[in-house]
């Protein structure tokens, strides 16, 4: 099922440009939005949803309000992973390289350290370190696989990652990163230094596909802000 949400500011005109920013075949039009919740049963390639030991559950807090998962301490094997597949698109999404930006939920609790959400662009494997040829980004310091910061706070609700430390750049203001159907959001807990009480927490993301900077220009103007897109949000 498909649910609509439409959150237009400014002028009619610059709405109609955006939807015509859309694919050849319709499928999907900029300022769609997909939200993908954890799914520690779901595996691509062998990679499962929320792998490693001392995961904790709670049964309230996360998106939608159900549960989510936090833990402490520095543990390498210690992941979660978001699949970005056609049973969350229904493949009715990009299939080749575009801009996202990208939000995760934070608890009201046991989120309150850094820790960053990382882009596997092909979804084969976490292509940390790796310069990958399909990613449209030179990189920096030697690779161009890109990671955002999740800014955990205990904020109780979707947050905007990043920009950065290390992606492409940012889109009015926002940073984003580069996917496509196929690929997959991560992180672990062997990211960070962590003290007594740092903890980390684990529930749904959101993703929302925008334009090229040239193409968000030629909306009268070029005055876009994410108020300003039509967001169809999709599941």
């Amino acid at each position: 099922m498909r649910v609509f949400r439409l959150s237009i500011i400014g002028t009619a005109a610059a709405a109609a440009a955006l939807l015509s920013l859309s694919t050849s075949a319709g499928a999907w039009n900029y300022g769609d939005s997909w939200v993908i919740p954890l799914d520690p049963q779901k595996s691509q390639n062998g990679l499962s949803g929320l792998p490693g030991p001392g995961w904790n559950f709670e049964a309230t807090g996360g998106y939608g309000g159900g549960g989510y998962y936090w833990a402490d301490g520095f543990d390498s094997i210690r992941q979660a992973r978001w699949f970005f597949d056609a049973s969350v698109t229904g493949g009715d999404a990009p299939t080749t390289a575009e801009k996202f930006l990208v939000e995760t939920w934070v608890p009201a609790e046991h989120a309150n350290v850094y820790s960053v959400i990382e882009v596997s662009f092909d979804g084969l494997g976490d292509e940390g370190g790796t310069n990958n040829p399909n990613i449209p980004w030179a990189g920096q310091y030697g690779t161009n696989h890109q990671w955002l910061d999740r800014h955990q706070a205990n904020q109780g609700g979707f947050v905007q990652a990043g920009p950065g430390p290390q992606s492409p750049g940012v889109w009015n203001g926002i940073g984003y990163v580069y996917a496509k159907q196929g690929s997959y959001f991560w992180m672990s807990g062997g990211m960070g230094f962590y003290k007594p009480g740092d903890q980390y927490a684990v529930s749904a993301i959101r993703l929302t596909v925008v334009p090229e900077p040239a193409s968000a220009l030629a909306l009268g103007g070029g005055l876009l802000s994410m108020t300003g897109l039509v967001i169809r949000r999709r599941k």
